[in-house]
């Protein structure tokens, strides 16, 4: 497939942070100062509602296993079409036209499986059959159809002119065959490429070990109250989970990263970051100067967290805060908690002002009589939350479970946007072939609804207290995003380059690095060693390495969106929309410069984003005066 789906990233999972992360940017579900824990009444989701808050696979996907297995026939049907033409494609303008047209079909139907059977394992996380097959089927299909990007690389330019005279309707698709030949240099032949497809499935043990892993590890839980010895201890044994199989996570890290490198090695990358970043149109040095850009500028993150800290010794009188005082909050604000009817009419309201279509697809996600969602807790379900679809099947919405606290809410209007574009390119009539793009431009819209989301509330409440606390979520969401993802990133450079060169030999040497690296970013990591087990509790180096970096992106470029929307909202959204319609037809960079007039190269990009986080931590700091 020219848009090949890849097993993680492209599924656009919402990251899924740790304990550390949580509470370097004030995740960890709060503690009013001063209060005891009160009987708990709240039900985010009444019980007689629950069965309407599943994915109504019959509506959505399939009636059953057993109908989805049927239906491969279909994809089989297609995919021997496709394979008809091996060693044709650029016979003529006519097979170059229908191989295009099958390898787009077969996007289409293969998505609806792979999507339907990960789906089915993440509701179900004893379902190991569809997760194995989800994985077997997509191995399979990208080893039959790793001939067409080799024939089409074999087109040279005046051939390729020649077709789309006589065959006009080839233009479409020339962005897409222009993509595919990028990888003339980094491509093997077609043999190896099916043999290292057939090994697809086989590659995710690391990943599969660390879930394990995981799953003996107890989850932070912080006590009701302001005991700051209750806090500490808590914090302190989660930290102690992971160190008691610190061997195995550096044997599992370690050996993912010699993988990874041999594979992309393989491929003639330099490395297994190249390789990745290559897909988003980036170098690693790009990657390696934003970083330490961001490092320069991190005093403003760690003002912010100083301001924090002195506002929590305010309101407690602690002689001196920890990293895990930051929980603790003002007297009298008990959580606010949302049932899911109010989530759902917030999160309309909050995102209104991006016109009547993306309200009209927003609703219908959200509206549980179309059996779009499943957010209803229960045992044995996938952590996290993430949305599904593609063009030809509605997107959903997936989490382990809608508890009604703010971060549940804040989750739903992320992956709803990751829903709603794909909604959006699907009435478009967007090519199959140009669905798939960039992660980081996904994450950017997603990010800017976040940000609508915290702005709404802020300015719809009346109560001081809770206006404040709704302006911290600006700062401890993704406001303040690109300074604690990039130490991940930084961190994930070092291992897999200490691997490279042998510099790394086990978990001593991951403390150390972590350490030296979260230091230059946070006031904490100096303070408190535990902060070194931080590469431990970092999912994603684990499930789809260098998959962070979208996050730095997306959330610059979601300050720059939130800064044009808020200086002329009327001329920004029209324009951002249709961006979001318009599918990935062509590279990131001339996208953004088409539609919103965006440089993706200006070297202000960061300073420009990092004035409007300044802005919000001077008014934070305001507020704490009062």
């Amino acid at each position: 497939m020219l848009s090949r789906v890849m097993m993680r990233g492209s599924r656009l999972i919402f990251s899924r942070r740790g304990i550390t992360t949580l509470l370097l940017c004030g995740m960890v579900s709060s503690v009013a100062f001063g209060q005891g824990r009160a009987p708990d009444t709240f039900v985010a989701i009444p019980p007689q509602e629950m069965s309407r808050y599943h994915i109504d696979f019959a509506r959505n996907f399939f009636s059953s296993a057993e109908a989805e297995k049927a239906d491969r026939a279909k994809l089989y049907e297609t995919l021997k079409e496709l394979e008809n033409l091996k060693g044709k494609v650029a016979g003529s303008p006519d097979n170059l036209q229908r191989a295009l047209q099958l390898d787009d079909k077969v996007l289409v139907q293969f998505n609806r499986h792979y999507r339907y059977l990960f789906l089915r394992s993440a509701v179900n996380t004893s379902d190991e059959t569809s997760y194995a097959e989800s994985s077997a089927l997509d191995a399979e299909v990208s080893t039959r159809t790793a001939f067409l990007r080799q024939e089409l690389m074999q087109i040279d330019d005046p051939t390729l002119t020649a077709f789309v005279a006589r065959k006009p309707q080839l233009k479409e698709y020339l962005s897409a065959i222009a993509a595919v030949r990028r990888y003339h240099s980094y491509t093997l032949s077609l043999k190896e490429e099916e043999l290292l497809s057939t090994t697809a499935p086989n590659n995710d043990w690391q990943y599969d070990l660390y879930n394990k892993l995981r799953a003996r590890t107890q989850p932070i839980t912080l006590p009701g109250g302001s005991d700051q010895k209750a806090l500490e201890e808590a914090v302190k044994q989660g930290y102690a989970g992971l160190a008691a199989q610190r061997d195995l996570y550096a044997f599992t890290l370690m050996r993912l990263a010699s993988s990874r490198t041999r594979l992309a090695q393989l491929h003639h990358f330099a490395d297994a970051a190249s390789e990745v970043y290559f897909n988003s149109y980036w170098t690693k040095a790009q990657v390696d100067d934003l970083v330490e850009e961001i490092a320069r500028k991190a005093d403003l993150y760690k003002r912010y967290q100083r301001i924090r800290a002195d506002y929590i010794k305010k309101i407690t009188g602690y002689k001196e805060v920890n990293l895990w005082d930051m929980s603790v909050r003002p007297p009298g604000l008990q959580r606010p908690r949302y049932t899911i009817d109010q989530a759902s009419q917030i999160i309309r309201e909050a995102l209104a002002p991006l016109g009547a279509d993306y309200g009209r697809e927003l609703a219908a996600l959200l509206d549980p009589a179309n059996g779009r969602m499943d957010i209803v807790p229960g045992e044995r379900r996938k952590r996290g939350g993430f949305s599904e679809g593609f063009i030809g099947t509605d997107s959903v919405f997936y989490s382990a479970g809608f508890a009604g606290s703010y971060n549940d809410v804040r989750v739903l209007a992320h992956e709803s946007t990751h829903a709603v574009h794909r909604q959006l390119m699907n009435r478009s009539h967007v090519l199959p072939v140009y669905a798939a793009g960039p992660h980081y431009l996904f994450e950017a819209f997603a990010i800017f609804s976040e940000f609508l989301l915290q702005d709404y509330l802020y300015r719809h409440e009346t109560d001081p207290t809770f206006k404040q606390f709704y302006l911290e979520q600006f700062l401890e969401g993704k406001g303040t995003a690109i300074f604690y993802v990039a130490p991940e990133v930084a961190v994930e450079h070092a291992v897999y380059d200490g691997v490279k060169h042998g510099t790394i030999k086990g978990a001593d040497d991951l403390d150390a690095l972590t350490k030296r690296i979260y230091s230059r970013y946070s006031i904490w990591p100096l303070k408190h060693d535990e902060l070194k087990a931080q590469w431990m509790d970092t999912s994603l180096m684990f499930e789809d390495p260098f998959y962070d970096i979208n996050y730095i992106y997306g959330a610059l470029l979601a300050l720059k969106f939130y800064e044009l929307y808020t200086r002329d909202q009327a001329h920004f959204v029209p324009r951002y929309i249709e961006l979001m319609r318009n599918g990935f037809d062509a590279p990131p960079e001339a996208l953004l410069k088409r539609f919103l007039d965006i440089d993706l190269h200006d070297p202000r990009l960061v300073s420009n984003a990092l004035s409007v986080v300044e802005d919000k931590v001077t008014l934070l700091e305001k507020n704490y005066q009062k």
